[in-house]
């Protein structure tokens, strides 16, 4: 117990920062119904600017502070609340590519600007023991954030349950045209939660920056972190919020000394560290669907349906592109062949992620966690002398239990939640099984190395490059196959309406199931042909395998278009290919390419609600109307013209007329 309490106090700081972030998150969720996953990268924005201001310009902490929220927290508040304004009525699945396309612009932005290296920052709040508990010191700093965070949670509790304004920001997201009834203005309602949401962003940001130093990784993956303590407060309540913040910050500085004593294993002694993450998916697994409503339920546009083309014109399409794939390694230079067989790794695993988004309506932030599985497992089979075509096979086969785990909160929820516990699974991964050595071995590498199959080599790279094109054809045709099959019809009609769906008698469980059961394997697959290319797999945060990537995908595939092959390979192209090329091969554009993909994910989100050929249609007609049928001119027009007759004398008029048209008495004498 003694040895609790030492933790208690780190714990509590912790978590109180936990708190803040998890109440910006679920300010903007209960009062807009759209869960921003680019919450993070606001909060590392701020923690920039405060850098770039009180470290590089030395401008006091208190006014850069101020500056740094005014900044990031209001204007960006603005900013952010009018695209969500924008995504009132998208479908979850582009709402999704919208904010995790945000996501990947901020954190592309930060990075380019001020590099990838973690920042060290100096604190600029005191330090000073204020008391000690057994050999634990709480500093002034610890007391000031936990005060800060406890008492801006207090108020927004406050705000919420005894104010009319707070009440009205609750109501907003469920019906905003009866609200305005009551003479309160939705959009400015809507704007002030945003606001608030963003500055405690920013707060926490600003906060984290001199703990953890400046690191857009670092910040983003923390204010993850606090995912857990939202869904423990299921992303509606802030009381449970905060006590979900508070245990987790607990449990995460206490139980690091406690699993070193019960196990030795890399794994257990992870598991701490790790907990938020583990949270936030248990959390999906065991709470009952009822409580975790989703908010903002609307009628949104529907998708518009893809546009199939006549069998003569796919065949010729297909043949003409797979012409040209098998006769790239003759036409480029040898030095280029080895990206082109990495875009059919990456071609792979985004018709997978396709197949989910597009097809089922399904979507998944952890794409490449399910490929790092399958290039994991048939590193180990390799190694151990398994044929590559059988250790690819159970390399996919090992990801199905994998997909079928994150199809249950698929079964049991539905909308954002499956997006958020898709990105827990993602996390998860990373943090705690990348660095167990039955992912990548005991050295965190595992050698994938490339095969010879019935007597033909394909560890050259002309040779590997024709062995990803039979495999990508091959998942091609498997994806075509799927699409044209009467799974496909179901899936494409649960896509449109699961309930509508669930009343004509179908298994809608079992089907989300088995598409993502496909889909993980299939990635799986692709994880297997990327691994090739350089010979080894790993989990390195620059590795291929990284969460960040699986997130850079869904915007890249968000605005590559919604056909089941033309899009995973438009996608892969602009991925993996494009940057050798010039101009794309520029330092400028390989530094700011997340921010141009996560720029047009947004723009394709939004597009529809933005309306731009109506708009130009309208206006058109407008003029047309205004130059052709005014209104004006037609009375003019249908007006006869009278001549004008001068008058050659002037005469009196008659006083009684004057008096009679009312001038008054004055007007009579004259």
């Amino acid at each position: 117990m003694r040895e609790f309490i030492t933790f208690l106090p780190s714990g509590i700081s912790a978590g109180s920062i936990y708190a803040l972030v998890a109440l910006g998150l679920v300010l903007t969720y209960k009062t807009s119904g759209i869960f921003n996953f680019a919450h993070g990268g606001i909060a590392a924005a701020a923690a920039y600017v405060f850098y770039d201001l009180h470290m590089k310009q030395g401008m006091h902490w208190a006014p850069a502070f101020a500056l740094s929220v005014l900044l990031v927290g209001v204007i960006g508040g603005l900013l952010v609340e009018r695209l969500a304004s924008l995504l009132s009525t998208a479908p979850t699945v582009m709402v999704v590519v919208a904010t995790v396309g945000l996501l990947v612009l901020l954190q592309s932005l930060c990075t380019a600007v001020y590099g990838s290296a973690n920042i060290f920052m100096e604190p600029y709040l005191p330090r000073d023991t204020l008391f000690t508990i057994d050999t634990f010191q709480v500093t002034v700093e610890d007391v000031a954030i936990v005060i800060f965070s406890l008492g801006a949670a207090a108020a927004l509790w406050f705000f919420f349950e005894k104010t009319r304004l707070g009440k009205a920001t609750t109501a907003v997201v469920d019906d905003p045209n009866l609200l305005s009834l009551q003479a309160i203005n939705p959009a400015t309602v809507r704007r002030l939660s945003w606001i608030v949401g963003c500055c405690f962003a920013s707060v926490s940001g600003v906060f984290l920056a001199p703990r953890l130093g400046v690191s857009v990784n670092t910040l983003i993956l923390l204010v993850i972190a606090a995912y857990g303590a939202a869904a423990v407060g299921r992303f509606e309540s802030l009381p449970l919020t905060v006590v979900g913040a508070m245990g987790i910050g607990i449990l995460v500085a206490y139980l690091p000394s406690q699993t070193t004593k019960w196990s030795d294993d890399l794994t257990i002694q992870l598991l701490p560290a790790n907990l938020p993450f583990l949270v936030l998916f248990i959390v999906f697994l065991i709470v009952p669907a009822r409580k975790l409503t989703e908010r903002g339920v609307r009628n949104a546009r529907r998708l518009k349906p893809i546009r199939t083309y006549s069998p003569p014109v796919t065949r010729g399409g297909f043949g003409a592109l797979l012409a040209v794939l098998v006769a790239i390694p003759f036409v480029v230079p040898t030095t280029d062949i080895t990206q082109y067989a990495s875009m059919l790794g990456y071609f792979v695993v985004f018709a997978s992620l396709g197949m989910l988004v597009w097809m089922s309506g399904q979507i998944s932030l952890c794409q490449m966690a399910f490929a790092a599985i399958g290039a994991g497992t048939a590193g180990h089979m390799l190694g151990r002398g398994v044929p590559w075509t059988l250790a690819v096979l159970i390399g996919a086969l090992v990801a199905i239990p994998a997909g079928a785990i994150v199809a249950i909160p698929a079964i049991r929820l539905a909308g954002i939640y499956v997006a958020v516990a898709t990105f827990g699974f993602g996390i998860v991964m990373q943090q705690v099984f990348y660095g167990t050595p039955f992912m990548f071995g005991d050295v965190q590498q595992i050698a994938v190395p490339r095969p010879v199959i019935l007597g033909i080599d394909f560890t050259t790279s002309r040779g590997y490059y024709y062995l990803c094109l039979i495999v990508a054809v091959l998942m091609g045709a498997a994806v075509l196959l799927v699409r044209r099959s009467r799974l496909g019809s179901l899936l494409r009609a649960m896509s449109d309406s699961p309930v509508a769906l669930d009343a004509h008698g179908a298994n809608t469980n079992l089907m989300r199931v088995v598409v993502f059961c496909m889909a993980s394997a299939m990635a799986a697959v692709g994880g297997v042909l990327i691994a090739g290319v350089p010979g080894s797999a790993s989990g390195a945060l620059t590795g291929p395998f990284n969460i960040t990537v699986s997130l850079v995908m869904v915007a890249v595939l968000g605005f590559a278009g919604r056909r089941p092959i033309a899009s995973p390979l438009i996608a892969a192209i602009l991925f993996q290919l494009i940057k050798i090329y010039p101009p794309f091969n520029t330092e400028t554009f390989i530094k700011y390419q997340g921010v141009i993909f996560g720029a047009l994910a947004v723009l394709v989100a939004i597009w529809p609600a933005l309306d731009v050929p109506g708009r130009v249609a309208r206006l058109g007609r407008f003029g047309a109307e205004r130059d052709v049928r005014s209104p004006n001119r037609e009375r003019v027009a249908s007006t006869p013209v009278r001549p004008v007759q001068l008058r050659t004398s002037v005469e009196r008029p008659d006083s009684r007329e004057l008096v009679g048209s009312g001038t008054g008495g004055r007007g009579g004498e004259q």
